[in-house]
């Protein structure tokens, strides 16, 4: 069969979770959605709501498509998770997924989407297990205790 025809299983976005606060209390009933924008051109919404902890989760998302099989293209996914609170809209994750593999960097950091709604957005370097020689970025206003490191200073959005 022809490549460009056959469907490959894509990886999309790992399984995210965290809690989100503001001024050190949960906040509870928020909406985070997630865009994904894979190389198919198909955006990919859904949504998710805080509980009363101020927790969420929002599944793994992964994909059957024929994009992997077309030549010369960069498989690439662009990643959006962002929560909206009276009337204005914060950054969790905003990120350049390369490939259709998991990939564990992506993973840890996702899994702790962990914000303070007062903290400003930022951009971070975050470690590439599979080339060390070349970091990863992130736009956030999430904070991790460790293998995250500032670049700058960013504004509020």
């Amino acid at each position: 069969m022809f490549g460009f025809l056959k469907k490959y299983d894509a990886h999309l976005c790992s399984a995210v979770s965290g809690r989100i606060v503001n001024k050190g209390k949960a906040l509870a009933g928020a909406k985070i959605v997630r865009e994904l924008r894979y190389t198919d051109k198909k955006k990919r919404i859904d949504s998710a709501l805080t509980d009363k902890h101020g927790n969420f989760y929002m599944p793994e998302i992964n994909v059957r498509s024929k994009a992997p099989g077309w030549s010369m293209v960069d498989q690439r996914t662009m990643q959006y998770i962002t929560l909206k609170y009276q009337d204005k809209y914060y950054s969790l994750w905003e990120a350049s997924l390369g490939g259709i593999e998991k990939n564990t960097a992506f993973d840890d950091k996702l899994k702790k989407l962990n914000a303070e709604l007062s903290d400003s957005s930022r951009t971070i370097t975050f470690i590439n297990l599979k080339q060390p020689s070349v970091d990863f970025y992130a736009t956030s206003i999430c904070r991790w205790e460790k293998d995250a490191s500032l670049i700058d200073e960013g504004n509020e959005d």
